[in-house]
């Protein structure tokens, strides 16, 4: 509670996370080679089907709805398995706590009494941070919340099948588009947090970064894209640049 009233005395540069994207990509994935997120997230909605054909064809690749939950996981296994994402998730101790009970009390915007809970509980948590290295790319499934850029605050993924899940659970309108945002770092000004999972995490939690302060968030370009399984669907992609 003493450092809420300081804020001015703890002012320090925040140490760097490691470029996860550098060790990353080349991703090789089903028989294929990417480059970028940008490109391995292409080819999952160019290939992705909410239904399963009714006469598989084996040289044509499909993703469908219902097996996400699962590719999510083997993606998630994949990250585990890269040295520099343990460094991510394993910066800080203590901080996992604060982290715990920002999440919790963020969500309890009913409450008058712990209105102030949040905002503490996030400053502390802004001691834990690290800046993410220029080039990374983050992943948010669905619009971007109207409050982002005023609370400084975004719930990011690594796990674009993670994103692909999101954006398809928020959309209420058959005719709307389904929204995946791509955000880039354009400089090591942004701070994150990288929420350390265990076995008793739940699947929509792995992978998740917290950017808990940035100067801008700037959409640059916007894509849609379309597959010949959902012809009467598309997917918005709209690439947006933080620093």
């Amino acid at each position: 509670m003493f450092s809420f009233f300081n804020r001015k005395t703890t002012a320090q540069l925040s140490p760097a996370l490691p470029y996860l994207d550098s060790a990353l990509y080349p991703l090789n994935w089903q028989q294929h080679s990417f480059e970028s997120a940008s490109e391995f997230l292409q080819h999952l909605i160019n290939h992705l089907s909410f239904e399963q054909p009714d006469i598989p064809t084996p040289h044509i690749e499909r993703y469908t709805a219902s097996s996400l939950v699962s590719y999510q996981k083997q993606f998630s296994q994949l990250l585990l398995q890269q040295p520099l994402y343990q460094e991510w998730i394993n910066f800080t101790v203590f901080g996992r706590y604060v982290q715990r009970s920002f999440s919790a009390f963020y969500q309890q915007t009913e409450d008058v009494f712990n209105a102030e809970i949040p905002e503490i509980l996030k400053y502390e948590l802004m001691r834990h941070t690290q800046r993410l290295p220029k080039g990374q790319v983050l992943l948010v499934g669905g619009k971007l919340p109207l409050s982002v850029r005023r609370e400084k605050l975004l719930i990011t993924t690594l796990n674009p099948f993670k994103a692909i899940i999101d954006a398809l659970s928020v959309s209420s309108r058959a005719t709307s588009s389904y929204v995946i945002n791509l955000i880039t770092a354009n400089s090591d000004k942004a701070k994150a947090f990288a929420v350390k999972h265990n076995k008793r995490t739940s699947e929509g939690l792995r992978n998740e970064v917290m950017i808990l302060d940035f100067n801008h968030l700037t959409l640059v370009k916007e894509e849609t894209h379309k597959n010949n399984a959902q012809s009467e669907q598309s997917y918005l992609i709209r690439h947006y640049l933080i620093g």
